[in-house]
């Protein structure tokens, strides 16, 4: 019998990955006061790590704890000996357990996003509705170091590698827009946008020579807003993915053994970038940008596209005209990856719902499966600094769902 596609192992770089589930990057919000492990983080990753996947990589992590968009965002801090021992065990742990599962660590700056009400926001332009304190070439010369740093200790404890967050309007997003045409060494021409990016991937690979250390990046194909990442020009609506293309070819060429496809910004509505059954056709958005950047990247590229959750096992997901056995996840993914569209899969929502999934699908139990209901849950609990999980299997983020309604509810009532 013939092995699917989503079973068959793929090699990123100089790693091999077991098959072709990813799960993403997802914020949860969970982490202690000082931005640690708290013991919901370690038993949402060790459930994601059961859970079979061949490449989990961990959440937005923030270096600066004083510049971020969670207030319970996990911390790196490569100064701070107790966050060093934590990251050392868990990693440890992990690697001891899970030898098998890539372990990769998405490293973010949260920019115009961070939230002021406990943190401090910048900016490179300021954006209507955002702004912040503008950042200045130092501040970026230090930021391209702090990740360079932080690559050289995650290395070092034996994480498999990072993804660089260039999507989603958080700062890497903000830089390489054309809406940023600020006159500065970080500004107005395509090259000087880019030029962070390919800073810090040459200064991370100096840090970390060796490649069996994994660079990707996480890409946010085109966005939502005028003048943004893959879009024409400073103020124009017009979607023109060029210059995204060209920025992944530019990141292989400094090293990037992955890209990770994605769409939208978390400032400007979710549907783009997480579709839901009122835009199901967002989907097919994800699977086209992925399959751009897969026929413009070399081979050994391995291109992962997301955005995928909504297709569950073919039904419920708003689709029309389209036949459940044919229009489902394991359909898409197979065929996709069969006909060289893409690589791999990437889980978010769906990773919440059932952690398992990779390992029911690889044992034939597909129908034990819990489906993402792509319902505003968890996003809500996300966006109103709640601790995050699935809102329909997982109980206690039920109870802090309606909680949260109810509170809601009550202060409209008074108002």
């Amino acid at each position: 019998m013939a092995i699917p596609p989503l079973a068959r192992p793929v090699h990123i770089g100089k790693c091999l990955a077991k098959n072709r589930f990813v799960i993403q990057p997802m914020e949860c919000g969970d982490s202690d006061l000082r931005g640690g492990f708290s013991q919901n983080t370690r038993t949402r990753y060790e459930n994601l790590f059961r859970g079979g996947a061949g490449m989990i990589v961990m959440e937005s992590v923030t270096l600066q704890y004083d510049c971020r968009c969670r207030r319970h965002q996990l911390l790196l801090d490569v100064h701070d000996q107790d966050n060093r021992d934590q990251w050392e065990d868990f990693v440890r742990e992990k690697k001891r357990r899970y030898p098998d599962t890539l372990l990769i660590v998405q490293l973010n700056h949260s920019g115009e996003l961070a939230d002021e009400s406990f943190s401090r926001r910048v900016c490179v332009k300021p954006l209507p509705g955002y702004g912040g304190v503008l950042l200045e070439e130092d501040d970026i010369a230090e930021i391209i170091a702090s990740y360079a740093e932080a690559c050289r200790f995650l290395a070092y404890i034996g994480v498999d590698g990072v993804d660089l967050k260039f999507c989603h309007g958080y700062l890497g997003a903000q830089l390489l827009r054309p809406y940023n045409d600020r006159r500065w060494k970080y500004g107005g021409s395509f090259e000087n946008r880019a030029r962070f990016a390919y800073e810090m991937c040459e200064r991370v690979r100096y840090a970390v020579p060796h490649e069996s250390f994994l660079l990707g990046a996480k890409v946010s194909v085109y966005d939502e807003l005028p003048g943004g990442q893959g879009h024409a020009g400073p103020d124009s609506p017009i979607i023109d993915p060029e210059e995204s293309v060209r920025f992944c070819k530019g990141l292989e060429h400094r090293g990037v053994s992955f890209i990770i496809e994605t769409l939208g910004s978390a400032g400007f509505g979710w549907n783009l970038m997480c579709p839901n059954r009122n835009a199901p056709d967002n989907v097919f958005r994800h699977m086209t940008a992925a399959k751009l950047l897969r026929k413009n990247l070399r081979s050994e590229t391995t291109v992962i596209c997301g955005g995928l959750s909504l297709l569950r096992d073919g039904t419920h997901n708003g689709m029309t005209g389209v036949d459940p056995a044919h229009g489902n996840l394991f359909y898409y993914g197979n065929t996709c990856i069969e006909r060289g569209d893409f690589d791999m899969i990437a889980l978010g929502r769906q990773s919440y719902a059932d952690p398992a999934l990779p390992a029911k699908y690889l044992s034939g139990k597909t129908d034990t499966i819990n489906w993402c209901r792509c319902c505003p849950g968890c996003g809500t609990l996300l966006m109103n600094q709640q601790p995050t999980g699935c809102v329909v299997y997982n109980p206690p983020y039920a109870e802090r769902y309606r909680t949260l309604k109810a509170d809601k509810s009550m202060a409209d009532r008074s108002s």
